[in-house]
């Protein structure tokens, strides 16, 4: 969508607000359209924050107020949709910043003086501006969900990988056993039931044979095979002063480990839910190569709101995986985007990647671009 023909036919605001915030307080530089200019400083806390925007909204009598914020400010962002006479322009902190060295070049800052830049950049420059378009509320959610989910993710990863280094310095077998996968259930309760390898050493081959059978476990040859490398099994160590401090680092490992899967397990449960409830259901089931994993998140990246990328061109553009032009003169460089936002830019890039899994038309995208002498993730990123 053109912003400026969208700023165009919209009333004009009564009222231009530069939001600067604090972990303490905001400060707000607000001008009006009869030139009136105003400061406020508010505390950090919700209740005063609603009753200065109710008390806002009657002053203007519910007219169009634009306020420009930063976008990392997400915190902020539940409060101010609650109003609509607000328009909000999310401006990366980039922007802001650059827009204050062109009139201090010195390099001089302070909350006021940023407060009033954003003002002045969103009563001047607002047809450059994208507003804000806020989804619907299961795209709210959703949005959360699947952020949270691989935040949780990732942080499972790194407890894991903790998990493994440990085992490694004394309880090696340990890694054997669950053949590396620290990730897993499994290899959280297995520490937690064997927390050495005396303990495990101390147990029957039958005991320990049931206890991989309750965890679901079918016994292959692999398994019985590893399971037979339990008793001739030599400790790194046998002293106490070694295996006790480690053995306590794996099972809290292991603990938080457990209870982790767990609740990613009941996130995972309620986006399967709100996915299949989603407008954009039936179009991401559709998209070869997507799987549960990654169909919420495409779902989620394409929206409800058409106004919020009205082609696919705005649609790259907003999700950072168009390539930027620099052209001076003769020379014209074309590369991908540093600034972007990073999560929805890694969506389409991993579903480009698992595309070419199931999609003989990207497979032979991406051949063609290696072919050219592109290397693998250029190909991917022209994918997506």
């Amino acid at each position: 969508m053109n912003p400026a023909l969208t700023t165009a036919q919209a009333p004009a605001p009564v009222a231009w607000i530069g939001w600067d915030w604090a972990d303490k307080h905001h400060d707000l530089f607000l001008e009006t359209a009869t030139g009136q200019a105003e400061r406020v400083r508010l505390d950090n806390e919700p209740g005063q924050l609603h009753q200065w925007l109710k008390a806002l909204g009657t002053r203007f009598a519910h007219q169009q107020v634009a306020v420009c914020v930063e976008a990392t400010r997400s915190a902020l962002l539940p409060i101010l949709l609650a109003y609509p006479f607000l328009e909000l322009y999310l401006v990366n902190p980039k922007s802001l910043a650059r827009f204050r060295e062109v009139v201090r070049p010195s390099g001089s800052k302070s909350d006021a003086l940023d407060c009033q830049l954003a003002c002045q950049l969103v009563k001047s420059h607002a047809r450059l501006l994208n507003p804000h378009v806020a989804q619907d509320e299961l795209t709210l959610e959703l949005e959360q969900l699947v952020a949270i989910r691989r935040d949780l993710v990732d942080e499972r990863t790194a407890l894991a990988n903790q998990l493994g280094s440990v085992l490694k310095g004394y309880y090696p077998l340990a890694l054997t056993l669950v053949q590396d996968e620290t990730t897993s259930v499994l290899a959280a309760v297995l520490v937690l039931r064997f927390p050495t390898l005396q303990a495990l050493q101390a147990a029957s081959v039958h005991q320990v044979r049931q206890f991989f059978l309750k965890q679901g476990c079918r016994l292959t040859q692999g398994l019985q095979a590893r399971l037979q490398l339990i008793a001739g099994a030599q400790p790194v160590c046998t002293q106490t002063h070694w295996n006790n401090p480690h053995s306590f680092l794996a099972c809290t490992l292991a603990q938080q480990l457990k209870g982790l899967a767990k609740r990613i397990d009941q996130l995972e449960e309620r986006i399967r839910i709100l996915a299949e409830q989603h407008p954009n259901h039936r179009l991401v089931a559709s998209l070869p190569g997507a799987g549960p994993a990654l169909e919420p998140r495409l779902a989620v990246a394409l929206g409800t709101k058409v106004e919020a990328a009205a082609s696919a061109q705005d649609l790259a553009v907003r999700s950072g995986v168009a390539p930027v032009r620099q052209q001076s003169g003769n020379t014209c460089l074309v590369m991908h985007r540093w600034a972007k936002p990073q999560f929805l830019h890694q969506t389409w890039i991993e579903y480009a990647k698992c595309s070419t899994l199931k999609c003989p038309w990207a497979q032979a995208f991406v051949a063609a671009k290696t072919n050219a002498g592109k290397s693998y993730y250029t190909a991917i990123r022209a994918l997506a």
